[in-house]
């Protein structure tokens, strides 16, 4: 045993230059590991302690649960406990901003986590709690617990928001400020469950039902949320009306998905680092062999030559591991607060996951991940020493004197084909041929993740924040009416009124076209009504449709996303054809697809009925369908109304003018309280927020794994020209000039290059594919639309191509540097 580690380490020692590659692939293989497990952990334990301090501890909610289907869903079996919120009506503050006013239970004030700054829960009939902001907002900044306030109140009834009527409350309690979302600030307002009783009757209720399974059920986030989707349908629950609280639940259960997916990454890694560092050791073997020859004629066993490569090879492990993890210590917190500042600081949970790590509450290195990386990284060695140990072993010493690192074996020798012509191709030819095996380990490992860059670069170029961007909105600029429907303090907001004295009429529209720096304006339209045959969900009311219209130029776009059935624009121009959109088709499977049924539409002040047929149904872009739940052409639209039912209009800019016509369209709104603008730009910004930190950490993997690749290819050249040193002398002496010996090995090179890119981008490609079809099939990371990343595999077959070049380019020189005699006299 003290001779084989003598002999390893004697090794280690003469082989500087092979093991310092291995060390690399080991070292970058160590700090992929730990980087990837402690940063992907890191940021879920980071958002997890986030979550939990702010998120409500409710698994789901329902909406719209009648008083008798909520008493069934509680005395359902996986029901561990729920709570009710009962909104009861708002107090408007301004365009956009009102105060909700709601009824929260005891235990949905627990699920909710409702806290009091000052003060307690409503208990007496006028009793209320609001916030600061709220308080300011409606006049009394300075109120103090038990002071009466003033507020003026619109009760949610039947049929819409009541008349508004000024009502005493007394504050018993002050709640924490929320921070509003962009736009629109709602503020809320808690009240007594006596106040909630006086306001909306048993038979009008409509509560939003929080509730938690039993532990037996929650034993992950796939089985809760499957869980509480069958009580809901069971109990006429529309899907869309089913909340999951999802960042709670990935907070506190298991997410298959999630650890599948951290499994995959980490096996894709292992793999690509076991090859990477099997190669160098393979490429390695070829000229070490005759040394292991040396040793089994003076005594060596095959166990003690398997030994020595594995020492050899632990050896350098044990070096490279923990220089790996030192590098991983110094650099997970500079990457994990690096993707932390770039997360969108709209999010929630930033302000909280920044005190989480300021204040020290999670450790990004945990021991078990830094004992896993060891193990993970000693089993990758191990995995990669095995074949080269075998092959070494087997060997005969008179053989392994001779050997050259060409195929040998006990097959009976094939002659050698010969040429009366020589030609530099064939020379090249000539000695990858006999090392098929190094060329090919070495072109299956780089091909390997160059198909892993490839099919990540897939899913980027398919998440494209832009795409995405316009799915949500077709132009530069989208300005629509802001109704409001059964509001009895304000009924010119209604959509029927509105219509018959529309602010967006051909006027509007041509102030707008005037503006310098607009190229285009084009309006749409919509109009509201309803399917007497067809009933809402869980009620005996008829159900409410809208019908917007869509032009010509749109309908690519429809075709690309039907799931049933089919229209042309003409059919859709007839006056009596529909398509349905994903809403409908999700919750009312009884509206089939070819169906006739009588719409009742609201024009204006006066109704009428018409038969329309259903041609075909999918899930179309916000840009198109605008949440509408059918769609036709506008010309067929305006032809059904005698009033302007222009709902929105979509504003192009001249190319580079989109910021320069902003302030004029700003200007046009604020004149007007019916209008509402919305920006691509603003839209675009936010899914680059949100894409930034998946897209950053993926590229950053493919980085270091490619720098793993690199070590290979230098590894594979390197050797590939320095142990022909003799040969190449040879060569030269009897005639070959260096120019010529450049292009032969730079031939040589392009073969390893181009097989790699056959795999990376051929293979690569097809499974990218692949990946697009089940993530579009599966609506998974917002991705619809297969594009192909031209720009990301230009780029790799370039790297690819330039450093190959510059290995060949760099050795070839070095090799130069010694006179031919001096090679020749050479014994590598």
């Amino acid at each position: 045993m003290k001779m084989t580690s003598t002999v390893a380490l004697a090794n280690t020692k003469y082989h500087k230059g092979k093991n310092l590659l291995s060390g690399i692939a080991i070292i970058l293989t160590t700090v992929l590991v730990f980087l990837i497990t402690s940063i992907g952990l890191g940021v879920v334990n980071v958002q997890n302690a986030a979550v939990n301090k702010v998120y409500p501890t409710w698994h789901a909610m329902y909406r719209g649960v009648s008083e008798e289907n909520m008493e069934k869903i509680a005395q359902h079996d996986a029901v561990d406990e729920y709570g009710l919120r009962q909104d009861i009506g708002e107090s408007v503050l301004e365009k956009d901003d009102f105060v909700l006013i709601s009824y929260l239970d005891s235990t949905a004030q627990k699920l909710a986590k409702q806290t009091f700054k000052q003060g307690h829960a409503p208990k007496k009939a006028n009793d209320a709690v609001l916030s600061r902001n709220a308080l300011k907002k409606l006049g009394y900044p300075n109120a103090k617990i038990g002071d009466t306030i003033k507020i003026p109140v619109q009760i949610y009834e039947e049929d819409g928001m009541g008349l508004q009527q000024e009502m005493d409350f007394q504050l018993s309690g002050v709640s924490p400020n929320t921070e509003a979302k962009k736009g629109k600030k709602i503020f809320s307002m808690l009240i007594s469950k006596d106040f909630m009783n006086k306001f909306v009757p048993q038979n009008q209720r409509s509560y939003r039902m929080m509730l938690r399974v039993k532990k037996e059920v929650a034993t992950s986030t796939d089985s809760i949320s499957d869980q509480v989707k069958t009580i809901g349908k069971n109990f006429d629950v529309n899907e869309t009306d089913i909340v999951e609280n999802s960042e709670y639940l990935f907070s506190n259960y298991v997410d298959p998905n999630f650890y599948t997916g951290l499994a995959i990454i980490i096996g894709i890694i292992l793999i690509a680092g076991a090859l990477t560092i099997y190669s160098i050791y393979y490429v390695s073997l070829i000229n070490k062999v005759q040394d292991f020859g040396k040793l089994a004629a003076l005594g060596a066993t095959k166990r003690q030559t398997r030994q020595i490569i594995l020492r050899e090879n632990l050896i350098v492990a044990g070096i490279s591991i923990p220089l790996g993890l030192l590098i991983g210590f110094v650099s997970v917190k500079f990457v994990f607060f690096h993707l932390m500042s770039s997360i969108n600081n709209d999010v929630v949970t930033t302000k909280v996951m920044r005190q989480v790590l300021d204040n020290g509450e999670v450790s990004l290195i945990l021991p078990w991940i830094v004992g896993m990386t060891i193990g993970i990284t000693l089993l990758t060695v191990i995995i990669a020493s095995l074949k080269p140990m075998r092959q070494a072993s087997k060997i005969m010493p008179v053989e392994a004197m001779r050997y050259t690192g060409q195929n040998q074996g006990k097959k009976k020798k094939k002659q050698r084909k010969g040429f009366i012509d020589l030609d530099l191709r064939r020379l090249a030819n000539a000695n990858l041929s006999r090392n098929k095996k190094r060329t090919l380990i070495t072109i299956f490992s780089l091909g390997i993740i160059g198909i892993l860059f490839v099919v990540i670069s897939t899913v980027f170029s398919c998440m494209n924040p832009q795409q995405i961007a316009r799915d949500a909105i077709a132009e530069d600029y989208r300005m629509n009416i802001a109704s409001k429907s059964g509001d009895k303090m304000r009924p010119e907001l209604e959509w029927t009124a509105i219509q018959q004295n529309n602010p967006l009429n051909a006027e509007m529209i041509n102030e707008i076209k005037a503006i310098k720096g607009v190229e285009k304006v084009e309006s749409f339209q919509s109009i509201t009504g309803e399917i007497p045959e067809v009933n809402e969900i869980g009620s005996d009311k008829p159900l409410g449709l809208s019908i917007g219209g869509i032009s010509k130029d749109q309908m690519d776009l429809i075709k690309n996303n039907f799931k049933e059935g089919s229209a042309t624009y003409d059919e859709l121009n007839s006056g009596d054809k529909v398509i349905a959109t994903g809403y409908l088709m999700t919750n009312y499977p009884e509206i089939k697809i070819g169906d006739t049924l009588t719409f009742r539409f609201f024009d204006g002040n006066r109704s009428f009925e018409k038969e329309m047929t259903i041609i075909g149904g999918g899930s179309f872009p916000e840009s198109v369908s605008n949440y509408d739940n059918f769609l036709m052409s506008n010309e067929a639209l305006k032809k059904m109304s005698n009033n302007n039912l222009t709902y929105f209009i979509n504003i192009k800019a001249a190319k580079g003018q989109a910021e320069a016509i902003k302030p004029a369209i700003e200007s046009i709104v604020e004149e007007n309280e019916l209008f509402n603008l919305t920006s691509y730009k603003e839209v675009l910004k936010d899914w680059q927020g949100v894409m930034q930190m998946t897209t950053g950490a993926g590229y950053a993997i493919m980085i270091i794994l490619a720098i793993v690749g690199i070590m290979n290819l230098i590894n594979t050249t390197i050797d590939s020209i320095l142990s022909r040193k003799k040969e190449l002398g040879v060569m030269q002496a009897i005639g070959m000039s260096n120019g010529q010996m450049k292009r032969m090995l730079q031939t040589e090179g392009l073969v390893y290059a181009g097989g790699i890119l056959l795999l990376g981008v051929g293979v690569g490609s097809f499974l990218g594919y692949l990946v697009y079809l089940y993530a579009e099939s599966h609506s998974l990371m917002e991705i619809k639309t297969y594009q192909y990343p031209f720009v990301q595999v230009l780029l790799m077959i370039v790297l690819v191509v330039v450093v190959q070049g510059i290995l060949t380019y760099m050795t070839t020189t070095i090799v130069n540097k010694e006179t031919v005699i001096k090679r020749i006299q050479a014994s590598e």
